[in-house]
């Protein structure tokens, strides 16, 4: 069975290409989709949320 899911492709910081698999129906991957997507404010609002607990 051949793959269906991308991969990511963003440059990195060495100059090579991410070879992570893309986020389900997005270009990249979990790491390079940004600030503004809605996985990153999700999880960055779990970040927030567990620091107040402490």
């Amino acid at each position: 069975m051949a793959r269906t899911q991308s991969r990511c492709g963003a440059p990195t910081q060495k100059g090579t290409r991410c070879r992570r698999l893309a986020m389900k129906d997005a270009s990249r991957c979990d790491r390079h989709r940004g600030d503004w997507s809605k996985y990153t404010v999700a999880r960055r609002k779990e970040q927030e949320k567990a620091a107040r607990r402490r």
